[in-house]
C-alpha cells in the first residue's frame, strides 16, 4: 500500500482523539444525512479561470505541470491591496521541516505580517505530531480561524458542518472570480472540498506533483558508468538494484522496498478501480502475491537498506541525500526538497525512472492523491469569510508573481540572493521561510529549481512520458462513511502484514486470508458505499 502523506497524516487521528478525550474524534457530530452523493454532485463547483499573465518555458497540459527554466525578470505584482483586516488571524498546520524561529525572531514572518495587513499567528507541529495536535484541538473546541484538515480525517462531513463556515455562496460557479488565484486552481481539486451539499473549504492541490515513481541519484549511477537507466522489466530493475548495492561499503540501492513501483509494473489498481459501476480494491488484485514475492526477493538479495523497516521517512531522505542509498520512491515535491536539502555539493543530481511492465512493455503509474489538505475556516472566527478568502487568494498567487517570489523565497539580500533572475535561498532563508504558508492555499506546483534549468527539464520530460498512462483512484470525490472511519486502520493491518511477508517472517500465502478479513471488516462495505455514491451521481 503506498503510504501517501495524506494517509499518514490521517492515520492516527481517531486513535489520538480517543487517547485525548476517551471518545472518537467526532462523537456528537456524526455525518449529517445531507452528506449524500447526490447533494454533493449537485453543487456548482468554482469556475476554473487559468491565470494567463505568465508564460511557461515548458507548457503543461491539464495533467502535465508548467515548467520554467528561470524566474521571470520582472515579477508581476498581482494583488494591489493587503488582504488582512488589521486583526490577528490564527492558523494551525503541520510543517515538513524543522520548526522555524518564532515571529519575534523571524524577519520573514514579520515582513509577511506587514504585507498581509494582519498578524498571522501560526500554531505548527511536525508531520509526525500534527495528527495528535489536531485531534486535541478539535476535541477541546479550541479552533483557529484557519484550519488545515488532512483529507483522511475521520468523518469530515460532520466536522465541517458543526465547526466550519459554509463557503458555497462565495466560491460556487462565477462567484469565485472575486478571488482570481483561487479560480486558477483547476475544478478537479474542488471536488474534495464538497460535503453536506456545500463547499466547506479551499483545496491545497497536489495530483501530478504528488505522483511518485523511482527517484534516483543520477550522479551515483553515472559514477558506475550507468547513464539513462531504463529497465525494461522487473528483472532488469532488480539487476540495476544489485549493481548499485555494496553492503560492505554501507551502500544500498533502495531506501525501502519499492512495493508501489512493483505493483504499478503489474497493473494493480491505485487504491480503488471502477469498471461498469463495480469497484475493486488494490488488495483484491490477482497480482498481489506476485508483487509480494518480488518485494521479498529484493529484501533477500540485500538491495534494501536493512534499517528500512525501523526508521522514519526523514531517515530515508538522509540516506538518499548522503549517498547511502541510490533510489527512493517519492514525488516531484520530494525531488525539489532533495535539492533543498542537498549535502553532496554541486555534483548532486536527481532523476526519475519510468515504470516498465513486469514482464516488458509499459507499467501503469499511479496519479498522486489530489489534495494535500482542505483549508477550512472556523465558524467561531471573528473574521469575515471574505477576509479569510482574500488571505487564501493571496497565498495562491502563482509562480512568476511578486507575491509568489516573496512567499516562497522571502526578502532579497537576507533570504535569497539573485543569480541572474533566479532567487537562490540563503541558509537563513531556508530556516525562516518554512512556516507552512503553502497549507493555507497554494497554486498548482510549477516545475522549477533556482539556477538549475535541467531540473524542470527532466521533470517535464518524465511527466510527458507517463501522463497518458496514469491510473487514478476511482474513489476520489466520493464519500464512504465506512472508509472514513475504518480505512486507515484496515490499511495499516495490510501494510504491517506486507512488511512481515517481504522480510520473510510470514508466507506470501497469508495475504489471501488477510484480504478476506479486510473485506469482512469493512472493505466490502466501503465498496458498496462507493458504488452507491457513484450510482447516485450518475448523470450529474
Amino acid at each position: 500500500m503506498p503510504v501517501s502523506r495524506r494517509t499518514f497524516l490521517g492515520g492516527g487521528l481517531a486513535a489520538a482523539a480517543v487517547a485525548v478525550t476517551g471518545t472518537p474524534l467526532l462523537a456528537g457530530c456524526a455525518s449529517d444525512k445531507k452528506n449524500t452523493a447526490a447533494a454533493n454532485a449537485a453543487v456548482k463547483l468554482p469556475t476554473y479561470t487559468k491565470y494567463g499573465q505568465i508564460k511557461p518555458d515548458l507548457p503543461g497540459t491539464d495533467v502535465v505541470l508548467d515548467g520554467f527554466l528561470k524566474y521571470p525578470a520582472n515579477p508581476v505584482k498581482a494583488i494591489a491591496d493587503a488582504p488582512g483586516d488589521g486583526k490577528p488571524i490564527t492558523f494551525m498546520t503541520n510543517i515538513p521541516g524543522a520548526i522555524p524561529p518564532a515571529a519575534d525572531k523571524n524577519q520573514f514572518w514579520q515582513e509577511l505580517n506587514k504585507r498581509l495587513g494582519s498578524e498571522l499567528q501560526i500554531s505548527m507541529a511536525s508531520n509526525d505530531e500534527y495528527k495528535d495536535k489536531f485531534a486535541t484541538r478539535i476535541a477541546g473546541g479550541d479552533l483557529p480561524d484557519i484550519l488545515n484538515i488532512p483529507p483522511d480525517t475521520p468523518q469530515i462531513p460532520g466536522l465541517v458542518k458543526s465547526k466550519c463556515m459554509d463557503l458555497t455562496e462565495h466560491l460556487s460557479g462565477d462567484a469565485i472570480s472575486k478571488y482570481p488565484f483561487l479560480a486558477n486552481i483547476p475544478t478537479e481539486f474542488w471536488k474534495g472540498c464538497v460535503f453536506n451539499g456545500a463547499i466547506y473549504g479551499v483545496p491545497v492541490p497536489r495530483g501530478m506533483s504528488r505522483t511518485s515513481l523511482a527517484l534516483y541519484r543520477e550522479d551515483l549511477l553515472a559514477a558506475k558508468g550507468i547513464k539513462d537507466p531504463a529497465p525494461k522489466n522487473f528483472q532488469e530493475f532488480f539487476d540495476l538494484a544489485k549493481e548499485m548495492t555494496a553492503a560492505k561499503q554501507n551502500k544500498w540501492a533502495w531506501t525501502r522496498v519499492p512495493m508501489s513501483t512493483i505493483r504499478m509494473m503489474l497493473g494493480i489498481p491505485n487504491v480503488w478501480k471502477e469498471e461498469g459501476g463495480k469497484f475493486t480494491s488494490m488488495y483484491e488484485h490477482e497480482a498481489q502475491e506476485q508483487a509480494l514475492e518480488a518485494g521479498r526477493k529484493m529484501v533477500a538479495a540485500g538491495v534494501i537498506n536493512p534499517d528500512a523497516f525501523n526508521d522514519k521517512a526523514s531517515a530515508r531522505k538522509q540516506w538518499f541525500n548522503g549517498g547511502i542509498a541510490a533510489f527512493d520512491y517519492d514525488s516531484f515535491v520530494a525531488w525539489n526538497q532533495y535539492y533543498n536539502d542537498n549535502s553532496a555539493g554541486d555534483a548532486f543530481a536527481v532523476n526519475m525512472l519510468d515504470v516498465p511492465g513486469f514482464d516488458g512493455g509499459e507499467g501503469k503509474p499511479w496519479m498522486g492523491s489530489a489534495l494535500n489538505n482542505v483549508t477550512a475556516f472556523s465558524k467561531s472566527s471573528t473574521h469575515s469569510a471574505e477576509t479569510l478568502l482574500k488571505v487564501a487568494n493571496w497565498m495562491a498567487a502563482p509562480f512568476g508573481t511578486e507575491e509568489y517570489l516573496f512567499r516562497k523565497y522571502g526578502v532579497a539580500g537576507r533570504h535569497y540572493t539573485l543569480q541572474g533572475t533566479d532567487p537562490v535561498p540563503t541558509k537563513v532563508g531556508t530556516v525562516e521561510t518554512g512556516i507552512g504558508l503553502q497549507y493555507i492555499s497554494d497554486s498548482t506546483l510549477a516545475l522549477y529549481w533556482a539556477g538549475k534549468p535541467d531540473v524542470p527539464q527532466k521533470q517535464h520530460a518524465i511527466q510527458e512520458k507517463v501522463a497518458k498512462r496514469l491510473v487514478y483512484d476511482a474513489s476520489y470525490g466520493l464519500y464512504s462513511d465506512t472508509a472514513s472511519k475504518k480505512q486507515t486502520q484496515l490499511a495499516k493491518t495490510m501494510t504491517d502484514l506486507e512488511g512481515q511477508i517481504v522480510q520473510g517472517k510470514k508466507p506470501v500465502s497469508d495475504w489471501k486470508a488477510a484480504m478476506q478479513n479486510w473485506k469482512s471488516s469493512g472493505g466490502d462495505k466501503m465498496r458498496s458505499e462507493f458504488e452507491q455514491a457513484l450510482s447516485d451521481t450518475a448523470g450529474k
